[in-house]
C-alpha cells in the first residue's frame, strides 16, 4: 500500500470519527510524519473510554494493535486469554432488550457483548481451555432459543475459530463476518454458520460473476434454475445433506421412498440431471449455489 492509500484510509476513519472531512493540501511533513500525525488524531478522536469502546474500535480496525495494547492494564484486559468471538445478526432491527439479555447470560466480566449496527450484535466470551464444536454450537443455540423466547426477536450466528491472543481478534471477527455473509449467501435457510464448515461456500464465494454465469449456462441455465419450486429445491438440498440416500431423505422430509423417486426424475427429466448419480450430483449442488450467489448480488 503506498502513501496515498495510506493515507486515504487514515482521512477516511478520521472522518467516520469526526463526522467532518479533512483534506491534506501543503504540508512540510514528510509522508512518514504525515501518516504519524494522522494516527494521533484518529486516536484523539476515538478516545477510548470503556472495554467495548476498545473492542469496538480495535476489531474494526480504527484502533492500531500498538495503541489497543497501552489501554489494556487500564480495562483489566488480559493480552493472552482463550476468546470465542460470535457475530449476531438480526432478521429486523433488535431491541435494547435482547442486548440486555445477552448481557445477562454472561456472568464473567471479562465477556462483553459490543453493538455493531442496529441488526448486528458482537459477543466475546473468555475461555479457559478451547472448546469443542459442540460446546460451541450448543452455547449459540441457547443465545438464539433465549433471544427468540425472551426477546421475541429471530437472529443467525457465525463463527470462527477461538483465539489465544488479543492480537487475533480482529482477523476472528472478519472471517466470522464472511460466514454469516457467506452462508446467507449459499445456506440462507441456516442458523448458525461456522467459517470452518463453509469449504465450497468460500470457494465459490470469490469467484468472478462472468465465470458463474458461464458455468450456469454450459450446465444447467439461469432460466432453467428460476423454474425450480422452492419444494423441489428443499428436496433436493435435504438429499444433498443426507449423503444422496432416499432412505433418509424421505424419513427426513416426511414423505414416500416413491414419492421422493417421482420427484427426482422430474427434475431429471427437466434438467437433464440425475442427483442419485454422484457426478450429477455435483453439478447439480455447485449450480444451486452459483445460482443462490448471482441471486444474492442483485
Amino acid at each position: 500500500m503506498n502513501f496515498e492509500e495510506k493515507k486515504d484510509k487514515l482521512l477516511d476513519q478520521l472522518n467516520r470519527a469526526t463526522g467532518i472531512n479533512f483534506e491534506i493540501s501543503d504540508t512540510g511533513l514528510s509522508d512518514e510524519e504525515t501518516l504519524n500525525k494522522l494516527k494521533e488524531m484518529i486516536i484523539h478522536f476515538n478516545a477510548v473510554d470503556s472495554k467495548s469502546g476498545l473492542y469496538r474500535l480495535y476489531l474494526r480496525g480504527e484502533l492500531a494493535y500498538s495503541d489497543a495494547v497501552s489501554s489494556l492494564h487500564r480495562f483489566h484486559i488480559e493480552e493472552n486469554g482463550i476468546r470465542q468471538v460470535f457475530y449476531l445478526e438480526s432478521q429486523a432491527d433488535y431491541t435494547k432488550e435482547a442486548v440486555s439479555l445477552l448481557k445477562s447470560l454472561l456472568p464473567d466480566s471479562k465477556d462483553v457483548v459490543l453493538e455493531v449496527d442496529n441488526k448486528h450484535i458482537v459477543i466475546i466470551i473468555n475461555y479457559e481451555s478451547i472448546p469443542s464444536k459442540e460446546e460451541i454450537v450448543q452455547i449459540a443455540n441457547s443465545y438464539l432459543d433465549m433471544l427468540e423466547a425472551e426477546a421475541f426477536t429471530s437472529f443467525k450466528l457465525s463463527y470462527s475459530k477461538s483465539v489465544n491472543t488479543f492480537k487475533e481478534l480482529p482477523a476472528s471477527y472478519k472471517d466470522s463476518i464472511l460466514a454469516m455473509n457467506i452462508g446467507n449467501t449459499f445456506n440462507s435457510n441456516g442458523r448458525i454458520y461456522c467459517y470452518d464448515d463453509l469449504g465450497l461456500g468460500r470457494l465459490l464465494y470469490n469467484i468472478p460473476g462472468e465465470e458463474v454465469e458461464a458455468y450456469l449456462n454450459k450446465h444447467i441455465n439461469i432460466d432453467l434454475l428460476s423454474q425450480i419450486d422452492e419444494e423441489t429445491l428443499n428436496l433436493l438440498e435435504s438429499f444433498f445433506a443426507n449423503d444422496l440416500s432416499l432412505a433418509e431423505t424421505s424419513r427426513k422430509m416426511f414423505i414416500h421412498r416413491n414419492t421422493l423417486i417421482y420427484r427426482l426424475d422430474k427434475f431429471a427429466d427437466l434438467t437433464g440431471y440425475d442427483v442419485r448419480k454422484f457426478s450429477d450430483a455435483i453439478t447439480v449442488k455447485i449450480s444451486l449455489m452459483l445460482y443462490n450467489y448471482i441471486n444474492s448480488q442483485k
